[in-house]
């Protein structure tokens, strides 16, 4: 497994990442992930696979809710760090672009800030697609590129401490990607400026999609 140094960046900050975190950010996501697009999708029983699971936020609350969850991460301490969060899963090390998993082994993949971090993003996404079984569903959120910028001089300035891999999407890039793979069920802009409830107002103006900071959408695969 080929492994550049840009992308094992969250492995190596494992460490420090729990405090650091944007728990408000998290918090948005994981409302996003398991109130916009996985409400009406019954999780008990499903087999869910995590890419990407970092800390384990997201596949903590998808057992929670009854799913059979499988993670992988690039990170060996991460994957060490979601093995203890949640002791049901099964968590192993592996790269989004290469995943040790049969054709259509899954009824959901979520993959949540986590496609920009990858080299190999197009193979990630033929990846992702080709283990969900027909008629499963992915959930994909990440930031939206016209923020890059901005976010380029908070860590610049060291207010942002992440240095990984930072290739972002537009949304229209994005979602054109997602939409050649499988059929978009709904899409979802999230964070205007900074994710708070007054702000939250915002999102259901879709109008107002390019000046949200973060992107989601649910795919069914045909």
């Amino acid at each position: 497994m080929k492994v550049t140094k840009k992308e094992l960046f969250y492995n190596e900050f494992s460490d420090e990442w729990e405090n650091k975190i944007n728990k408000l950010e998290t918090e948005k996501r994981l409302k996003v992930v398991f109130g916009e697009f996985l409400k009406r999708i019954g999780l008990n029983g499903k087999k869910f696979l995590e890419v990407g699971c970092g800390l384990g936020y997201f596949s903590e609350k998808a057992a929670s809710l009854g799913a059979i969850v499988t993670g992988i991460d690039i990170g060996g301490k991460l994957v060490e760090k979601s093995k203890q969060r949640i002791p049901s899963g099964k968590f192993l090390v592996a790269s989004a672009s290469k995943l040790p998993f049969k054709d259509e082994s899954f009824d959901i993949v979520l993959c949540t800030e986590v496609i920009e971090h990858v080299d190999d993003q197009s193979q990630a996404i033929e990846e992702m697609f080709r283990v969900i079984k027909e008629g499963g569903i992915l959930v994909i959120t990440s930031p939206n590129r016209f923020f890059k910028p901005l976010f380029d001089l908070l860590s610049k300035i060291g207010v942002r401490p992440y240095h990984g891999n930072e290739k972002w999407f537009y949304p229209s890039a994005l979602k054109g990607i997602l939409s050649r793979k499988g059929r978009v069920l709904k899409e979802y802009y999230f964070n205007f400026l900074f994710p708070i409830d007054t702000f939250s107002r915002l999102e259901k103006f879709k109008q107002l999609k390019n000046l949200m900071i973060n992107q989601g959408y649910i795919v069914k695969k045909d």
